[in-house]
């Protein structure tokens, strides 16, 4: 099965549309973080003159002071794009609209506004819905669509008592801690869930089947209409953009984690869009039973299964394994083992090391071929839009296998 019927990304379609997918912000002040109080209450078993202590999962009263303070930096985003069609101006016919509706948060004083890319993604005119109701003009400035991330503008003399959220440091996210979503599920805008974090360090597929890497994952429900709004910590501060669900489960949602955009940020300020790497194959991690199947000469690394025509890796030399009758992995490809000396078991772990990397950069595999070990330049490219001959490969632990950077 494949990750994109897996995983859905939301942007809750208004009208004709209903879409999906991801992304996060940055700066230092706004929604003053709350103190956090867990008191200990005791608790005597009926069964037991034993007393233990109870921690609460959360605060009533932290969780509401937390909504209350930081809400009025949450905003509704619609959008709205126009469908060119050669086939409807002739006949005189109205030109169709497609509308688009998610959440978004205010990251400083001047109005700037992180939301996913794909909330805005191709719009023609974004409105803003402010937490009072008011309805202001929104503006594009800065995309990055591979991490699903952008960076509207809004006018800040509009908004009075402006409020916008802190940023915080996504790396320091442990499984167990508060979360709280904050944005406009099916519309119903001011809505708050609230849960733990999950997991971290997850991947999933981006809409041109690059894997966003890093992301969070949480139980506090996410649902269409919540793309582009905030993950909060007990702190009311920023850990991630809310981006997806796992339609096929209950409780497993994702978001991309904050410090993706704070890199990114600056470049988005300057009215950017960024520009990501590619190499051009596609790939899947050395297993044992991969290498004793194939005889290969090492059991970790990368296993080149396919090169795209004309990408980087093409214009290499990269050699690839092609598939058997049973559509699975044949003899002969390369391993790619290290990217600049730095080691890689996985697809993930390329694609977390070109994120360092712009198109037009060099880098150096290390490759085993055959019994051969040896070093290939490469200078990257820009990640296209569509990928050539993009395939899926179905291997026998149900994990698809999906493009390597």
């Amino acid at each position: 099965m494949s990750l994109f019927k897996i995983f859905r990304k939301w942007r809750y379609g208004v009208g004709a549309l209903a879409a999906a997918l991801v992304i996060t912000s940055l700066l230092v002040t706004g929604c003053s973080p709350a103190a956090v109080t867990t008191d200990q209450k005791s608790l005597t078993l009926p069964s037991s003159s034993a007393t233990v202590q109870v921690t609460p999962l959360y605060d009533e009263d932290t969780v509401v002071s937390l909504y209350e303070r930081c809400i009025p930096a949450v905003v509704q985003v619609e959008s709205e794009t126009t469908i060119a069609s050669k086939l409807l101006g002739p006949f005189g016919l109205d030109i169709p609209k497609m509308r688009g509706q998610g959440s978004g948060f205010i990251i400083d004083d001047q109005g700037h506004v992180l939301t996913n890319n794909h909330v805005v993604d191709k719009a023609s005119t974004v409105k803003i819905v402010l937490s009072n109701g008011a309805e202001i003009q929104g503006k594009v400035i800065g995309v990055d669509r591979n991490n699903d991330i952008a960076l509207l503008q809004i006018d800040a003399s509009m908004v009075p008592n402006l409020t916008y959220l802190v940023l915080a440091d996504s790396s320091k996210v442990k499984p167990g801690q508060m979360a709280l979503a904050l944005g406009s599920p099916f519309g119903l805008q001011g809505s708050i869930t609230i849960g733990i974090i999950s997991g971290t360090g997850r991947s999933i597929p981006n809409s041109n089947s690059r894997n966003i890497m890093d992301i969070i994952q949480t139980d506090a429900a996410i649902n269409p209409g919540n793309s582009g709004g905030p993950l909060l910590n007990s702190h009311g501060e920023v850990v991630g953009i809310n981006t997806a669900i796992e339609a096929s489960a209950n409780g497993v949602g994702f978001a991309v984690p904050i410090n993706t955009a704070k890199k990114v940020l600056p470049e988005l300020l300057k009215g950017s869009t960024i520009r990501t790497p590619w190499l051009g194959i596609e790939g899947m991690p050395v297993s044992q039973d991969l290498a004793d199947r194939l005889d290969l000469k090492t059991t970790k690394g990368v296993y080149v299964v396919g090169v795209m025509t004309g990408s980087p890796a093409d214009k290499a030399g990269l050699v690839e394994s092609g598939r058997n009758v049973n559509n699975e992995p044949a003899a002969g490809g390369d391993i790619i083992t290290a990217v600049d000396e730095a080691s890689v078991a996985k697809v993930d772990d390329i694609l977390s090391y070109f994120n360092g990397k712009k198109p037009g950069d060099k880098v150096t595999l290390s490759i085993q071929r055959g019994d051969q070990t040896i070093s290939v330049p490469v200078e990257l490219a820009e990640w296209p839009d569509r990928l050539p001959g993009y395939y899926e490969f179905n291997q026998g632990d149900g994990q698809d296998l999906l493009p390597a950077p």
